[in-house]
């Protein structure tokens, strides 16, 4: 005769096994049908309970089985140098809401939550809301407060809203020391070029996954190539006492010897207040 106690991890590794079955078909579908993300669709409109409920006690597992499906779908998009539509970039904030519902203090969906929406789909809404959770869920954690200080200072141009979220993050354990003069140093930075290039390079060092270390070192050349720009622009006005009507004129003064290209395929101009822009607006084009 079974014994009960045999009975409930025999049910527990039959719903185990067809949460993987569902998890892998979801992979496969994505695979053969291109960009259908049906099988994430699915856990982003569903309720947290019944998420939960369908993962039994391995929330982990099935979290990270989630995570993998959306890394795989958004990678395969970015691959073929497209973007996600506006409603695809809504269904992706809901899934990972939902991954964290699974597993809140699960790092990873909040990091790419971080790189995707805020920096490719300009979800700075949807993307507070999770860093918001991660913080909670995290207490001991920087990196939320630091990721929210930074979105409110860079995206929102709110350097009095950034400045608490990065004196929290700098009293966290394991917080760098650059932390606890950062908020100052925005203040004084007059643009958030110079901003993002040091964030960047901090997201850089904490992303494993290939495909999205080249993503972001492509988005980090691209304003590393600004910052140049924006450097030259201010010494050609140093020298002539106004901005340069085209970057060609940094050239023509010997500032710099050549125009760097677009990573993204765009052209750099500079605008009448010294700003420098691309046409591309550091964006994959479709």
């Amino acid at each position: 005769m079974i014994s009960k106690r045999l009975y409930l991890i025999s049910i527990s590794v039959f719903f185990l096994s067809a949460l993987v079955v569902w998890s892998l078909a979801g992979n496969v579908q994505l695979l053969t049908a291109r960009y259908s993300q049906d099988s994430l669709t699915r856990i982003g409109y569903m309720p947290s309970w019944a998420v939960k409920a369908s993962a039994l006690e391995f929330h982990g597992l099935a979290a990270d089985f989630f995570l993998l499906n959306s890394f795989t779908w958004v990678g395969m998009k970015i691959g073929d140098h497209e973007d996600l539509t506006r409603d695809e970039w809504q269904e992706l904030a809901a899934i990972l809401d939902r991954i964290t519902d699974l597993d809140p203090r699960f790092w990873d969906p909040y990091l790419f939550a971080e790189m995707m929406l805020s920096w490719q789909a300009g979800l700075i809404d949807e993307a507070n809301r999770l860093l918001t959770k991660a913080a909670e869920a995290n207490p001991d954690d920087y990196r939320p407060l630091y990721f929210l200080g930074f979105n409110e200072f860079y995206f929102r141009k709110d350097a009095a809203k950034a400045a608490p979220y990065l004196r929290q993050a700098a009293l966290k354990p394991g917080a760098p020391g650059f932390l606890k003069g950062l908020a100052a140093r925005f203040s004084l930075y007059g643009n958030q070029t110079l901003a993002g290039i040091i964030f960047l390079r901090g997201l850089i060092q904490q992303t494993s996954d290939e495909k999205t270390r080249r993503y972001l070192e492509k988005r980090l050349k691209a304003l590393e190539i600004v910052y140049t720009l924006e450097k030259a622009v201010k010494e050609y006005k140093k020298r002539f006492q106004k901005y340069p009507k085209n970057l060609d004129a940094l050239i023509q003064a010997g500032i710099i010897d050549n125009l760097p290209e677009d990573p993204y395929g765009g052209k750099f101009v500079v605008l009448e207040n010294g700003r420098v822009y691309t046409t591309s607006e550091l964006l994959e084009k479709r």
